[in-house]
């Protein structure tokens, strides 16, 4: 497995692995109302495209398969998602490695996260402690996720 930066290649993979990943592995602790609202079924590619410009997310690719990708920007972690399929493979670690060495070398001091319930767990296993609970709304349903902060030296 690799981590690579952002290649137009997996441009179409990548929406489908985020609503895939979110309906299969978030619908323990979200109802369906709320995927649909966090996760539409009907992708805008379009929207995507646009995004994915911007934010230049790092890929985690297996045998030229994209399964995992996480954005990250100053020191905010944004959309890190694995493959449901991947999951408890050490896609995530690897990710997360990653943020990690690229915080240090641009000598940052802290990483933040706004994580799902469902991801919660994960960050807290390497060191996020929550901040705060956030009430978000997203087409007129409201989710909740947690502000997460995590100190590095």
């Amino acid at each position: 497995m690799q981590i690579i930066k952002y290649n137009e290649k997996y441009k179409k993979e990548l929406p489908l692995l985020f609503t895939n990943t979110i309906h299969k592995t978030c619908n323990k602790d979200y109802t369906c109302e709320q995927l649909n609202a966090w996760a539409n079924l009907n992708i805008d590619y379009k929207a995507w495209e646009e995004r994915l410009s911007k934010t230049r997310p790092y890929l985690a690719i297996m045998d030229e398969k994209l399964v995992g990708f996480a954005e990250f920007y100053e020191d905010y972690i944004d959309c890190f998602y694995v493959h449901h399929e991947y999951q408890g493979c050490g896609v995530g670690k690897m990710l997360l490695n990653n943020i990690f060495k690229i915080a240090k070398e641009n000598e940052q001091t802290l990483l933040r996260v706004d994580a799902s319930i469902t991801a919660k767990p994960f960050f807290e296993k390497f060191g996020f402690k929550q901040i705060k609970k956030n009430k978000v709304e997203r087409n007129n349903i409201e989710l909740v996720n947690f502000s997460m902060e995590k100190q590095i030296f």
